[in-house]
């Protein structure tokens, strides 16, 4: 019998910033934005590369089963469409804006583009679209330990120091913060002229009794 997965749930808190806190995280999500639309545009590449070979339309016109999966996931292993081979791509990037972007958020960034491209290549869903300039709403890291991680009340990220908002006499985020950070979301929201931003910090366990949470799938 497979081991059920933890069970995760979400609490966002608002985040306090000041105005040149505002222009180095416009600064850091326009990177990150660039970095997935980079990420996107090798992985069109690649695909295309794929759907020329002549093994890979051998395999299309097997009947579907095992053996035809096996092959379709050697195929995408060797011309790169899979998630470490990305990982790869975004090191140099990585490299260049590393004042901005930490590794391991880069490598989220690269993960968040391959799995949006992934629904295309084994569901054959819609074109995935590239983000426009302000498109992208969200950077994650891995964990708590390093690159985005909340601290003493605070979300700390290369250098930025980002003071979270709990409110006075809210039981159910001080009984949540008990619990361990699997890893941390910043996100914003475009209210009145400009960019509000959340961390949501994804936390282990189930959110405690008598109180509403947005749960997760870990």
């Amino acid at each position: 019998m497979a081991k059920s997965k933890t069970p995760s749930y979400v609490l966002t808190l608002r985040i306090r910033t000041e105005t040149h806190q505002e222009h180095k995280l416009t600064k850091r999500f326009e990177i990150a934005r660039k970095i997935y639309n980079a990420c996107l545009g090798e992985l069109y590449k690649r695909y295309a590369t794929l759907k020329q070979s002549k093994r890979y339309r051998v395999v299309c016109r097997m009947e579907k089963g095992k053996e035809r999966n096996k092959l379709f996931s050697a195929l995408n292993k060797e011309f790169g469409l899979a998630e470490y081979s990305l990982h790869e791509f975004v090191k140099p990037m990585q490299h260049q804006f590393k004042m901005n972007i930490d590794a391991f958020t880069t490598q989220k960034i690269a993960t968040r583009a391959f799995k949006a491209f992934e629904k295309l290549m084994y569901k054959q869903g819609k074109k995935v679209h590239f983000k426009r300039y302000g498109e992208m709403d969200s950077v994650e890291g891995k964990s708590n330990s390093a690159g985005i991680r909340y601290k003493d009340g605070n979300i700390v990220w290369n250098g930025l120091v980002l003071q979270t908002i709990v409110k006075k006499n809210d039981v159910y985020a001080e009984l949540a913060l008990q619990d361990r950070i699997k890893f941390v979301r910043i996100k914003r929201e475009w209210m009145k002229n400009k960019f509000v931003y959340y961390a949501q910090l994804v936390l282990e366990g189930i959110p405690p009794k008598k109180y509403n949470s947005e749960e997760i799938k870990d």
